[in-house]
C-alpha cells in the first residue's frame, strides 16, 4: 500500500517549520529542485544534499515558515501545493511574504521529487539585494 502523498507533504512542511527530520518523509535519492534566483538555487541530488541546502539557508533568516494553503491532487503519486513563505531576514530584519507553488512526486513510500516556484524578486528585496 502506498503512503498518502498529501500526508507526506504535510509532514515535510511540519519539518521545515521545525518539527521532525527530513529523512522521515524524503527518499534517500530525493531530487530537490530549487528555482534559480532563490538562495542556493539549483538541483540538490539526494537526501544529504537536501539537508545541506537547509543548513546553508538557515543562517540567512531569523524566521522562515512555509504556509501551505491549497493541495491539488493530480493522482496518487503527484500533488501540487499553493501557499506562501513568511520570512524575516537576519541581516536586514526585513519581513516578507511570498507566494509559492510546489510540485511533488512520491515513489509510493516517501517523497522523491520536488520543484518550487516563488517570487524571488520579493525575496531579493528583503535580503537587501538590488537587481
Amino acid at each position: 500500500m502506498n503512503a498518502d502523498i498529501k500526508e507526506l507533504v504535510k509532514g515535510f512542511y511540519e519539518i521545515v517549520n521545525g518539527k521532525g527530520e527530513l529523512g522521515d518523509v524524503l527518499a534517500d535519492d530525493f531530487q530537490f529542485g530549487i528555482m534559480a534566483g532563490f538562495p542556493f538555487g539549483g538541483n540538490q541530488d539526494g537526501l544529504e544534499a537536501s539537508k545541506a541546502f537547509f543548513e546553508k539557508l538557515s543562517p540567512l533568516f531569523t524566521n522562515f515558515e512555509v504556509h501551505p494553503q491549497e493541495f491539488i491532487s493530480v493522482d496518487d503519486m503527484h500533488i501540487i501545493v499553493k501557499g506562501f513563505y513568511r520570512v524575516k531576514v537576519a541581516e536586514t530584519s526585513k519581513e516578507a511574504d511570498l507566494e509559492t507553488a510546489h510540485f511533488w512526486t512520491s515513489n509510493g513510500k516517501k517523497l522523491s521529487h520536488y520543484k518550487h516556484y516563488c517570487d524571488t524578486g520579493i525575496l531579493c528585496k528583503a535580503l537587501g539585494h538590488t537587481v
